[in-house]
């Protein structure tokens, strides 16, 4: 019988520790006494197979058996979770080439119950599963070290932090195999100092295929009585916490912003709208000829201006959900307007294609827009990533009653390995400028449109962004009413504006319709005209801010009382960002909105749309 066979048929586990203290052999019994097999112990450390006696008796039993040769036999606990409740009868002995042959059984049942040997290891037993339980059932994670740094021990959410499988897995492996080289020193002066102060300590825990975890944890030592000490390392993994700090800063620098545009909206879009207006106007002039075109970019600057304000206030201000009609070639030039600077810095050119028998979708307009600029901001920074010159396409096509939307960049492509991860929370190819979060909440966003988002990889190179959402049921309906509208009529109108400059352009922008305008630019004014015998305006432009005093939804609520229907007239004008008050407001009069600035296509439309009833 080979000497392998002869181990293996005993019913005393043997194991062989080399000079460095690992195992090298390992039997059939020692495999079914501590019911680890041999291919998780072989070539491991000594500590393996006995986590609980490092540092203990039987360490100094090992020192001792290699210093002088002499066996010994001693009685302790097998410590391994996998055999809980299991007290050992070793023998150690020192063989060939200086390895030790250690053979071992379980005794526990052996022993007569009223015996003073079976009381103390019933009481330490008893003592070894409670430590067990509550070691075992701590919530955060927890790992039992030496002062080198070695894993002695771990419950399972300890295993969970270094990507382990359990904590078998990870017994006799060095802490510092997780963490960055640049932490690898400050843990170690950490665990050395634990000794005999508690530490607290900060680092990154990186594996592969995940994102490094960000930890803070407490070292102390829990036998600090003897000569090899036990370091509790009580970790916290504070990651999801510092990204949650994160986007509660970028939240509050949101809503910063958002009050920031919100105070200076009115000062730039009143300006803007007499701007435009003017501007307009002396296009038209045909005795200005040699002017038209100075006017022109004067009127199309303005008015872009005007759409970058509104593009801010709406990703900035907080809103319920809607569902309206939405022109996505409108939303791609209004995202490409706030992203000019940047796309020309990063020396991108681009190019919108939306024919115009596109149907609008059914949307939110907000919701739609932060789903197109996300797109466009990922496709930008993929190309900046090239250090190359690049494109982005967007177009949309009417496909089988919904409408689909392509972002196409230049850049590298998705590598096909992450390809379907990249809609995942918090998952982004990059770290230090990502959160990723953009491309999760445009999924969200799209599908809670009753659409879906894709994305692919396209033939010579580069990503392709695809989503569908539904065609608006309405907007067929929409032109047919629009079609049958009756022409323009000369008009009366009452234009209650406070600033001067933006009153003169309403009027005069009115004037070009044809309409007969009378201008006003206070409260009081406007009540004295209106009381005037024999007033009679077929519509009223009223600014929501009049004076100091008094808004609009004061003049409004004031022909409302008077109950002649003259409020239904009213068509509110704004330069300011809507706050909730407003909007509360705007919905309880039921009135449309003229945002400033505005063309004169903008006031025909409007001024059709309130005069038709």
């Amino acid at each position: 019988m080979e000497a392998k066979e002869l181990l293996d048929s005993l019913d005393v586990g043997i194991l062989a520790m080399a000079p460095d203290w690992t195992i090298a052999e390992w039997s059939a019994a020692a495999a079914r006494i501590t019911a680890l097999p041999a291919d998780r112990v072989l070539g491991q450390s000594i500590w393996i197979a006995f986590p609980a006696a490092k540092g203990t008796e039987l360490e100094r039993v090992f020192g001792d058996v290699l210093a002088d040769g002499r066996p010994r036999t001693f009685l302790a606990p097998a410590g391994a979770p996998e055999a809980p409740g299991t007290v050992l009868e070793t023998r150690v002995t020192r063989g060939v080439g200086d390895h030790l042959a250690v053979a071992f059984r379980p005794v526990h049942e052996e022993l007569a119950p009223e015996s003073r040997a079976a009381q103390l290891l019933s009481a330490l037993e008893a003592e070894r599963r409670l430590y067990l339980q509550l070691f075992s059932s701590l919530p955060t994670p927890a790992l039992v070290l030496t002062p080198d740094g070695q894993i002695l021990d771990t419950n399972s959410e300890g295993a969970k932090l270094l990507g382990g499988r359990d904590a078998a897995a990870l017994r006799g492996r060095a802490l510092a195999e997780w963490a960055p080289a640049s932490q690898q020193g400050m843990l170690a002066a950490a665990l050395r100092h634990a000794v005999t102060r508690r530490q607290d300590v900060a680092l990154s825990f990186e594996f592969a295929g995940e994102p490094a975890r960000e930890v803070r944890a407490v070292v102390v030592n829990v036998d600090p009585v003897r000569a090899a000490p036990k370091l509790l390392f009580l970790a916290l993994d504070v990651s999801r916490e510092m990204l949650l700090q994160q986007r509660l800063l970028q939240a509050d620098r949101l809503s910063q912003l958002g009050a920031l545009v919100s105070g200076v909206a009115h000062e730039l879009n009143n300006p803007l709208a007499a701007i435009a207006a003017f501007g307009e106007a002396l296009a038209l002039d045909p005795h200005q000829a040699d002017l038209e075109e100075s006017a022109e970019v004067i009127r199309s600057e303005a008015m872009r201006a005007g759409r970058i304000v509104q593009t801010l206030l709406d990703f900035a201000r907080q809103r319920p959900r809607i569902q309206t009609a939405v022109d996505l070639g409108e939303i791609a030039e209004r995202v490409l307007a706030l992203q000019r600077s940047a796309l020309k810095k990063a020396r991108i050119r681009t190019t919108v294609s939306v024919p115009n028998d596109v149907p609008a979708v059914a949307g939110d307009p907000q919701e739609l827009q932060q789903v197109m600029l996300n797109a466009v901001v990922n496709a930008r920074q993929a190309i900046e990533g090239t250090g190359r010159p690049g494109q982005i396409t967007i177009a949309g096509r009417l496909s089988d009653h919904h409408v689909l939307v392509t972002v196409d960049d230049t850049g590298p492509g998705v590598p096909p390995e992450i390809l379907d991860r990249v809609f995942e929370p918090f998952f982004s190819t990059k770290p230090e400028h990502g959160t990723g979060l953009g491309l999760a909440i445009s999924f969200g966003l799209v599908r809670g449109m009753g659409g879906r988002m894709w994305m692919q990889n396209v033939e010579g190179g580069g990503a392709r962004l695809s989503f569908e959402l539904p065609v608006d049921a309405g907007s067929p309906d929409a032109t047919a009413r629009a079609a049958g509208r009756p022409a323009a009529q000369r008009l009366s109108l009452l234009v209650v504006e406070d600033e001067e400059a933006v009153r003169r352009a309403m009027a005069l922008l009115a004037k070009r319709l044809g309409h007969e305008v009378t201008t006003v630019g206070r409260f009081a004014e406007a009540t004295a005209r209106l009381a005037q015998p024999g007033a009679r305006y077929d519509a009223l432009l009223v600014d929501v801010h009049l004076d100091e005093a008094h808004t609009g939804f004061d003049l409004f609520d004031h022909l409302r009382t008077e109950g002649q229907g003259l409020e239904q007239r009213i068509v509110f004008t704004t330069g300011d960002s809507i706050s909730t008050q407003t909007r509360d407001a705007l919905e309880r009069a039921d009135r449309p909105v003229l945002r400033k600035p505005f063309s004169l296509d903008d006031l025909r439309e409007m001024l059709e749309r309130v005069t038709a009833g």
